[in-house]
């Protein structure tokens, strides 16, 4: 049976008639029922995907009813699923539980600083360690460097007093071309060290026959994305200083 997760399925019996409970799964992502048997209810619930195998065994020696019951608690409802009329005696149930992520109401996904994480994380899995290793470094690099250069500039600028004064759209247009100047170098070192990679392999393989099990270091994706980046960021440069003039004087 398939529920939505947060979903929560009830076992109910009109009698005590619910002797023993097995639940097969993820137990630490789900909450289960905590009562003595035998028993009249058993509730499984859950708010993330997962799979779960249920064996009940109920046993009366009159007549019950036993049902099963989907509740939603966003909707305030319960629907029964199926139910069972037994005389007397045992009854074994077997359940598998599909709890599955709810539709789209069109309300859209509330945004949390744990989902941004989440995504964030995924996303940096997309590209090699030392694609990451590169560019943390050369941002530290060129942030170190790009803060050094801005406050020598203005400091030069309040000392000599024959340029203007570095505003915020000034700091601003500074910052986005430290920025452009950080991906560029990025860039040229990492296409750099996959053709050189490239280059090495094939002639090993080709010239002298031996193959070379190195680090990979080609990644089309991460340069494709660097370089729409690097366009997107020189574009914005660009359009500060046509279109604002954003772009400080300097000497020449």
């Amino acid at each position: 049976m398939n529920l939505y997760t947060g979903n929560k399925l009830i076992i109910s019996s009109t009698q005590q008639a619910i002797k023993s409970v097995i639940v097969r799964g993820n137990l630490t992502a789900a909450t289960v029922s905590n009562g003595t048997y035998p028993a009249k209810n058993f509730t499984l619930t859950t708010n993330s995907t997962q799979l779960y195998t249920l064996n009940l065994w109920l046993s009366y020696p009159s007549t019950y009813t036993t049902a099963i019951i989907i509740n939603d608690p966003s909707a305030g409802a319960n629907s029964q699923y199926t139910s069972y009329y037994i005389s007397a005696g045992d009854l074994n149930l077997t359940i598998f539980a599909a709890f599955q992520p709810a539709p789209n109401n069109g309300e859209g996904v509330p945004l949390s600083w744990s989902s941004f994480f989440g995504w964030f994380s995924q996303f940096g899995s997309a590209f090699p360690l030392w694609i990451k290793v590169l560019y943390t470094i050369l941002g530290a690099q060129f942030a170190f460097v790009g803060y050094r250069w801005i406050k020598f500039e203005d400091e030069k600028r309040r000392v000599e007093g024959h340029l203007p004064l570095l505003d915020r759209g000034n700091r601003i247009y500074m910052w986005i071309d430290v920025v452009f100047r950080t991906l560029l170098a990025g860039f040229i070192i990492s296409l750099a060290l996959m053709l050189g990679e490239t280059v090495i392999i094939t002639v090993a393989q080709y010239l002298f026959f031996v193959t070379l099990n190195l680090f990979p270091l080609v990644d089309v994706f991460s340069l494709f994305f660097v370089a729409v980046l690097g366009l997107i960021i020189y574009l914005a440069r660009e359009g500060l200083d046509k279109f604002l003039d954003l772009k400080p004087m300097m000497e020449d």
